[in-house]
């Protein structure tokens, strides 16, 4: 049900804010500055190249407007992206504090000279006057500023500890090598860091050096006080105190009978596996016995509440939500649980151990799923992508696994971005999963009110993506242990598990077609939105069911079609949805849901996602566009089948067709922003449109999805192909029989093994 489509060319004369002479006035003297500051800056604290930033207007977002000749001609390394703000000028008015972004470049001595010659107003040759125009995009230029590679601390950059402590710092890739090859910091240059750090009275952990991305992730420790000196080096991207593990619930809690005994037989062999990573469960447990294996990772004893906590974990991905004296059936899923905490302590350094463990115990497997109840206690920051969350993104397109993660529980923290979602929530090729006070299909549910929030990192800014049931403290989650004792707690670390329980089962519905796209796909299909529209940032894209077998099972006024196509580099695939003929009055919704898994640049804290799609809907195949040739904005809509008089009258005046059929425009996510509509949203990893049309507007209807792809903020062209998956579900809302007339109009479709489900009554 798909086609090639041909590329149709557009858009109007640029609009541009600032003349040559404007750029010269207001960064003549900044670019001066650069210069004198980079001559005198000590050669300890710096390589060959100076790493400085600069600001783009908001005017020039799009790749296409990279800055290529001026790079070129001063021979400039581009070393990655931040977010900031900037006014937006355009030709009628101006929006202040718009999101925009800072290119991170480095140049020598030579090229910063040059840089202000360029700027002085002087006579320029060809080649300077082509990387002038790039300089109009810019509307500052500095050295990193200590509020910029410092994070996580307010006001004045002091520590108040007693003894050294530990921070992560992040490095930037080697500035010496000029383009955008993004090599690790060379040994020359990280030899140099770890002298200055000594000169400061602190230490770089370099046995758990790591390079991701080009980046360079380290520890270091350093005495109190010393944080805003360290900050000095020059090709510091960025220096955040070391966070913590997730601390697991140590209280006492209060506990019920328990579910009915005896206990079920285990899950089948053949069941899909969950991967866990959390504090150990008690694998012998009548109720886990044969369903679950245990792997120790770490020789540490538990600590207080860790079997509890991974116990729960573990159930609830087994059996799902649980009640007090039920009758539980057999697993239809199995675990392998991986004992990591307590883990490795030395020197605050645990999460480098740990995340090591994840990385070669999930590339050494071939399960899907992994469930992440635990990570670092650090909420998103836009402008660095976390370790955790840049190796997770990698394996995760590597390896078509998905990481479901459970969001945080600091939804009540105060403090300006203290209660969003926590690192790798923020991924954009996982699942994150907040909690909701109210189990499916109960009604009247929210968020519940510990549950981080959104907005997650570009690439996936609707985070939480789901949520699910986590209980709160009227109604805590049932956390069942291995004897079929239960007791009570609440926390996005079960709300997780619960979602990795009902897409692992999905996992064996949807057969030989189970993907981790796909499974993202229909998580996010059929989540059921919040009453309130409003609430996107607590909720993403809703509630997810408790069991996928009901959504899956059409009803007679409805079809839903998964498409899944592999999709060349811009290329253009239409796929027809399925609107049968017979549906011919009435309204008709249509809602689709479009998932896939790209690579990532940690570099690039704006444009994180390497690939990216977009969607374009024609609803109509015979509806063509007309444009008056004395008047470019007056466009008319026309069935060329229908009135072919007309057609005939117009092109005759010399009015253009437009080369494919009429589209109908479509916001981009919940509540997009204007920055995001204007970006098209198409690097987002997840996309939704959803549309509600009469049945006389609709002709074989199709959905046009083209495929990008860039690399250090430059669109690119020879990339490899990515896969992805659809969901569409048409519903007529007049009743008409869509399925049926479906399942004649589009032969090729055919069901999936969709198992009956079994209800037991106790």
């Amino acid at each position: 049900m798909s086609e090639m489509i041909d590329r149709v060319g557009g858009g109007g004369n640029k609009f541009h804010p600032h003349t040559l002479a404007d750029s010269q006035r207001i960064l003549g003297p900044q670019a001066l500055v650069l210069r004198d500051a980079a001559r005198t800056l000590d050669e300890e604290l710096r390589a060959g190249h100076v790493v400085f930033e600069v600001k783009l207007l908001p005017n020039y977002l799009a790749n296409s407007y990279f800055p290529e000749r001026l790079v070129k001609l001063l021979g400039l390394t581009a070393l990655g992206s931040r977010p900031a703000t900037g006014d937006l000028v355009q030709r009628s008015k101006t929006e202040f504090d718009v999101p925009t972004k800072s290119l991170i470049v480095a140049g020598d001595n030579d090229s910063l000279e040059q840089l202000t010659h360029i700027l002085s107003g002087g006579v320029l040759n060809r080649r300077e006057k082509g990387a002038a125009e790039d300089l109009r995009r810019f509307s500052d230029i500095h050295l990193p500023r200590v509020t910029e590679v410092v994070k996580g601390l307010a006001g004045d950059v002091t520590e108040l500890a007693a003894e050294r402590e530990a921070f992560e710092a992040v490095l930037h890739p080697d500035p010496d090598t000029p383009g955008m090859s993004r090599r690790p910091l060379p040994d020359e240059i990280f030899g140099k860091f770890e002298r200055y750090i000594r000169t400061l009275g602190g230490e770089v952990v370099s046995d758990r050096r790591d390079a991701v991305g080009g980046l360079t992730f380290v520890p270091v420790l350093l005495p109190p006080g010393k944080l805003k000196e360290a900050a000095a080096f020059n090709p510091l991207r960025s220096i955040r105190k070391m966070p913590r593990i997730r601390p697991v619930p140590a209280t006492p809690l209060r506990s019920a009978p328990g579910v009915s005994k005896p206990p079920p037989p285990p899950a089948a062999a053949d069941a899909p596996e969950v991967l866990i990573f959390d504090a150990g469960v008690d694998a012998n447990g009548d109720f886990f016995a044969g369903s679950v294996s245990q792997i120790d990772l770490t020789d540490k004893p538990p600590f207080p509440g860790c079997i509890e906590h991974g116990s729960a974990v573990t159930g609830a991905i087994l059996y799902g939500n649980v009640e007090a004296g039920s009758r539980l059936q057999s697993p239809q899923v199995r675990a392998t649980h991986y004992r990591c905490i307590p883990g490795q302590d030395t020197d605050g350094v645990e999460l480098y151990w740990l995340l090591d463990q994840v990385q070669k115990q999930v590339a050494d497997s071939d399960a899907m799923i992994v469930n992440l109840s635990l990570g670092p206690e650090v909420p998103v920051d836009d402008g660095e992508p976390h370790r955790w969350t840049a190796v997770l993104d990698a394996l995760a397109y590597e390896r078509d696994i998905l990481f479901v993660v459970a969001a945080g529980n600091n939804g009540e923290e105060v403090g300006e971005g203290a209660n969003r979602v926590q690192v790798p929530a923020d991924m954009a090729n996982g699942l994150s999963v907040g909690a909701c006070d109210r189990p499916h299909p109960e009604m009247m549910w929210s968020r519940s009110s510990y549950s981080a929030i959104g907005p997650g990192r570009p690439g996936a800014t609707v985070q939480p993506a789901v949520l699910a049931y986590g209980g709160d403290t009227d109604r805590p989650f049932a956390r069942l242990m291995g004897d079929g004792r239960l007791s009570y707690e609440w926390g996005t670390s079960y709300a997780a598990p619960l979602a990795a329980h009902g897409l692992a089962k999905l996992s064996t519905q949807l057969g030989d077609r189970s993907s981790a796209s796909a499974l993202r796909a229909f998580a996010i299909h059929f989540a059921e939105p919040h009453a309130d529209a409003d609430h996107t940032l607590e909720s993403g894209y809703g509630r997810l069911p408790a069991d996928f077998s009901d959504a899956l099972l059409c009803s007679d006024r409805q079809v839903t079609v998964l498409y899944q196509a592999s999709i060349e580099r811009e290329q253009i695939l239409g796929f027809t949805l399925p609107v049968p003929a017979g549906v011919d009055r009435g309204k008709v919704k249509v809602k689709w849901t479009l998932a896939y898994s790209s690579p990532t640049d940690p570099t690039e804290a704006v444009e994180y996602t390497e690939s990216g799609l977009e969607f374009t809907l024609r609803p109509h195949s015979e509806v063509y566009s007309f444009r008056d040739p004395e008047n470019p904005r007056r466009v008319v809509k026309v069935n060329i089948q229908e009135e072919a008089e007309r057609v005939a009258a117009l092109l005759e005046e010399g009015w253009k067709m437009s080369q494919q059929p009429s589209t109908r425009s479509q916001k981009v996510g919940p509540k997009a922003s204007e920055s995001s509509r204007r970006r098209g949203g198409k690097w987002e990893t997840v996309m939704q449109g959803q549309d509600c049309l009469m049945a006389r507007s609709l002709h074989l209807p199709r959905l046009d999805i083209e495929f990008l792809t860039r690399e250090g903020g430059v669109l690119t062209r020879d990339s490899p192909p990515v896969d992805f998956s659809l969901v569409v579900t048409v519903e007529s809302l007049s009743g008409l029989p869509v399925y049926d007339l479906a399942k004649v109009d589009f032969p090729v479709l055919s069901e999936l093994p969709v198992p009956v489900p079994v209800r037991l009554r106790t």
